[in-house]
């Protein structure tokens, strides 16, 4: 049995970079009831043109930051999977990996680099999707 084994310098990075971003993510969080109260404060009573901008402004923004990361999680899995399907094997040799894995060749490497060549396109519809969601809420709510 093959054995692909982990990069050490690459999980302990990969393991910082999380850490980082939740730690980004929980500081975001925090502040995100604040933020909200003050544009309830703000536009509560204001104008229904201005509220009806800011929520296509909000929706449109929320749309296209859920999709940026889609596109980039659907290209890479794309790039995995063909890249496992030219070489034979998965995962490819060049990839680095968190832990140990067995290689698969043959008929299982292929399944495996179908299924996540399909969940890179998946990924990719899905982006799409939050990004004809971002027009259609400019479309819908801008004034």
């Amino acid at each position: 049995m093959e054995i692909h084994y982990a990069d050490k310098d690459y999980r302990k990075r990969a393991m910082w970079l999380l850490a980082g971003i939740v730690l980004l993510c929980g500081v975001l969080l925090w502040q995100l009831q604040a933020w909200l109260n003050h544009l309830t404060e703000q536009f509560g009573n204001g104008d229904p043109d201005t509220v009806r901008f800011w929520v296509a402004l909000l929706l449109c923004a929320l749309g296209t930051g859920l999709a940026i990361p889609a596109i980039g999680l659907g290209l890479t899995l794309r790039e995995l999977g063909h890249a496992s399907r030219l070489e034979g094997r998965f995962p490819p040799s060049k990839w680095k990996t968190l832990r140990d894995v067995r290689v698969l060749r043959d008929a299982p490497g292929l399944a495996w680099a179908r299924r996540v060549e399909l969940a890179g396109t998946a990924a990719l519809v899905l982006a799409g999707l939050l990004i004809a969601w971002s027009a259609w809420a400019w479309w819908k709510f801008a004034p």
